[in-house]
């Protein structure tokens, strides 16, 4: 749950939907592939994922339609000034603890994308 409504939180279920649900507030809903979700991220959300195959789900947020452009602005200075802070006060740190270290040692795990291509269509043709 974000501190603020200034943005929407969207979900995009890609692959194993079957089984999960997302809440937001007091409403539940059964989440369907390629069906996007979009809500407000100061509203209270959980999702749960009950299916048996691995879940990906595309999350994005986008700037709330009622801030203008100025606000915007604002907003995304204040953002990259605090990443930049962040990046600096980890430069010495060198536990995982922090989002910058965990970028950088996990960089070069994934060589390709044969984790998560659906090769089904290519099996039964």
């Amino acid at each position: 749950t974000g501190p603020t409504n200034k943005k929407l939180r969207c979900h995009l279920p890609v692959v194993g939907v079957e089984g999960s649900r997302l809440r937001v507030g007091d409403v539940v809903e059964e989440q369907q592939a390629g069906k996007c979700y979009v809500f407000d991220d100061s509203f209270e959300h959980e999702a749960w994922h009950d299916g048996g195959e691995t879940r990906i789900v595309l999350l994005f947020d986008l700037w709330h339609p009622d801030l203008s452009d100025k606000e915007v602005q604002f907003l995304d200075y204040l953002q990259k000034s605090r990443l930049k802070a962040e990046k600096q006060m980890s430069a010495g740190d060198e536990s995982d603890e922090n989002f910058f270290s965990l970028l950088s040692k996990t960089r070069d795990m994934l060589k390709d994308n044969s984790w998560w291509v659906d090769k089904s269509n290519e099996e039964a043709a």
